[in-house]
């Protein structure tokens, strides 16, 4: 009785450790696509990152018309792709305008202007580091847009219009982000704005540093979050 009793008892440890033997060695090694390129290095992914989502972002910036700080506001809508792409497209204008008491950039006589720009672009958004609260990324974007605007002389009375000018957008910039919840981040950033097929001194005015006010809504989570309460774990 007693051997048979230690026989079992030793069967049902081999076929025990013969499982888990098995478990181990069928386990996977991890696999280069569960993995994104940070500035840490290779960055696991985990399971639940969603392949490709919704990238929708509230797009500000403080910037220089001239010699007069103004906001050019934007939104832009695109895919975020395996949690560090981003790409889309972006609108952004001056709305109104913005008012200059002079322009010598195109001429010394000139005492009051309205100047506006408006232009559309392709972004693409690299995430250089992300973690549960911060992100820091760099992003391009390059466009088409138009200048308009009118001015005044001294001496003069009446305005004058400024002759409507197509032109290309380069802009390069790097932003900071911190995440205040699951589906709303704020980020601040600094970059500048080149523009490309303008007569120089026009380019001049409109060529210029712009600091970045971002906010970005994660509206595709924040849906998601309503049957699926894992959703907000996710960063």
């Amino acid at each position: 009785m007693i051997t048979r009793t230690l026989f079992i008892a030793l069967l049902l440890v081999g076929v025990q450790s013969s499982a888990q033997l098995h478990g181990l060695m069928s386990q996977k090694a991890p696999n280069y696509n569960d993995t994104v390129w940070t500035i840490k290095g290779k960055q696991a992914l985990g399971p639940s990152v969603k392949t490709v989502k919704l990238d929708f972002a509230l797009d500000a910036r403080q910037t220089l018309i001239s010699s007069e700080r103004t906001r050019l506001a934007g939104i832009r809508l695109g895919l975020e792709i395996r949690r560090v792409h981003r790409i889309g497209l972006g609108i952004y204008g001056l709305g109104d305008g913005v008012e200059l008491e002079e322009l010598p950039e195109i001429d010394s006589t000139i005492n009051k202007a309205n100047l506006k720009l408006a232009y559309q672009s392709i972004y693409y958004e690299r995430v250089l580091h992300f973690s549960r609260k911060w992100e820091w990324s760099a992003t391009c974007h390059f466009g088409r847009g138009k200048v308009t605007g009118s001015f005044e002389r001294i001496g003069l009375t009446g305005s004058n219009v400024l002759q409507e000018q197509k032109l290309n957008v380069l802009e390069l910039s790097t932003t900071g982000y911190y995440n205040i919840n699951y589906w709303l981040s704020s980020g601040i950033g600094l970059g500048y704005r080149f523009m490309y097929g303008l007569p120089k001194e026009i380019g001049d005015v409109y060529e210029a540093p712009v600091a970045l006010i971002r906010v970005r809504i994660k509206l595709g989570k924040l849906v998601k979050s309503i049957w699926d309460k894992d959703t907000q774990n996710l960063y």
